[in-house]
């Protein structure tokens, strides 16, 4: 029995020598980690600040100095005003220049449709200019120009141009205003593409249905034509030849309206019957 305890004694001495070695063995492992980890910590510091010393140092660099602006897109009359607008001056570091911002405050302007902002190392900005181009006065609470796309990008101010077509028949929060917008677009791009058509310069007034069907005047034509809603290279070619009838036949004078907005012919009203 004595012999046995000696040697249980000895076996948990030796279970403790074990237990303090794989202790000893993990701390140090923990230790060594965490060096690591310190050193790879002290390391990343140590580039971030060299970079942003190194970001500094080249955004006060006077040869990355702003000292030419080059703007495309737009006439020389208004070259200055998107430089204006872009808030950049000769200050200014072509490293440190914010293109979002720049880019924002230049489509501030309402005849800008967009821009886009190039570096080009080492002291030249290219801003390059997308023009909005109006094909129509839109008369709503106030007069507004149109788009190609049936957007309202501005209200008319007293130097803007406003020989366009009108487009009446619509208010302010009309239901669905938007989609008949687009509808007048399209229509309007479809009518100046058409060589069959009467001349651009004719158009007068386009005025909008309940339903969204489209009414067109013209200024030296005495008749309307109705369009509907779709269907609009169709009928403004069939349009052209029935013009061309009624002129060759002496009646174009005595056309009250003409209505396209049939699947294979147009109908049309004289002042005294309808054919």
């Amino acid at each position: 029995m004595k012999r046995n305890s000696v040697l249980a004694h000895q076996s948990v001495k030796r279970d403790r020598k074990k237990g303090v070695l794989v202790f000893k063995r993990t701390l140090g492992q923990l230790g060594f980690g965490l060096i690591k980890m310190f050193l790879f910590l002290l390391c990343l510091g140590a580039l971030s600040v060299g970079l942003i010393s190194g970001y500094h140092f080249l955004s006060s660099a006077q040869w990355l100095r702003v000292q030419s602006i080059v703007v495309t897109g737009v006439e020389d009359s208004m070259k200055g005003s998107v430089i204006n607008l872009s808030g950049i001056t000769d200050e200014d570091s072509l490293l440190s220049v914010d293109m979002a911002a720049v880019k924002r405050n230049i489509e501030e302007h309402p005849w800008i449709k967009a821009a886009s902002v190039t570096r080009d190392f080492p002291r030249t900005l290219h801003i390059e200019v997308h023009h909005e181009e109006p094909i129509a006065v839109v008369l709503l609470d106030r007069m507004y120009l149109m788009d190609r796309e049936g957007i309202l990008f501005k209200d008319i101010g007293k130097n803007d141009p406003v020989d366009f077509p009108i487009i009446t028949g619509l208010s302010a929060g009309d239901e669905g205003m938007s989609e008949h917008l687009r509808r007048v677009a399209s229509f309007l791009t479809t009518y100046y593409l058409a060589s069959a058509a009467s001349p651009a310069r004719e158009l007068s007034e386009i005025h909008v249905e309940k339903a969204g069907a489209l009414s067109v005047y013209f200024n030296k034509l005495p008749f309307k034509a109705c369009f509907g809603r779709d269907n609009f290279a169709r009928k403004i070619d069939s349009l052209g030849r029935i013009i061309k009838h009624l002129r060759d036949t002496h009646r174009l004078h005595r056309t009250r309206s003409i209505d396209m907005d049939y699947r294979d012919r147009g109908v049309v009203a004289f002042t005294d019957r309808v054919v």
